[in-house]
């Protein structure tokens, strides 16, 4: 079994983010991995390319969305273009935008 785990180093000891599926004496192997400097957008990239699930990879998205400059285009509205360029129906229509259905 494989789990990624996000940890904080605390007086000497490793204290993971979220449970872990272990039982008392469980042996693992770590590897350690310093993340680059967290909220830039080189480690958003990083975190979202090496997510093993798919929870991971929307909490690294999430993430990444908040680097986001204010005012820019939000992800809807990039996804929203992208199909009506390909001629698919659009996720919602712009004048819709924001209403909370």
């Amino acid at each position: 079994m494989t789990t990624h785990v996000t940890a904080v180093y605390e007086n000497g000891v490793l204290r993971p983010t979220k449970p872990l599926p272990l039982k008392d004496g469980d042996r693992v192997e770590l590897t350690v991995e310093v993340p680059a400097e967290a909220g830039t957008p080189d480690e958003a990239v990083r975190r979202i390319l090496s997510a093993k699930t798919f929870d991971e990879w929307i909490a690294a998205a999430d993430a990444a969305a908040a680097l986001e400059p204010a005012g820019s285009d939000d992800l809807l509205v990039a996804l929203n273009e992208t199909r009506r360029r390909a001629g698919e129906r659009l996720l919602f229509l712009p004048e819709h935008k924001g209403i909370d259905w």
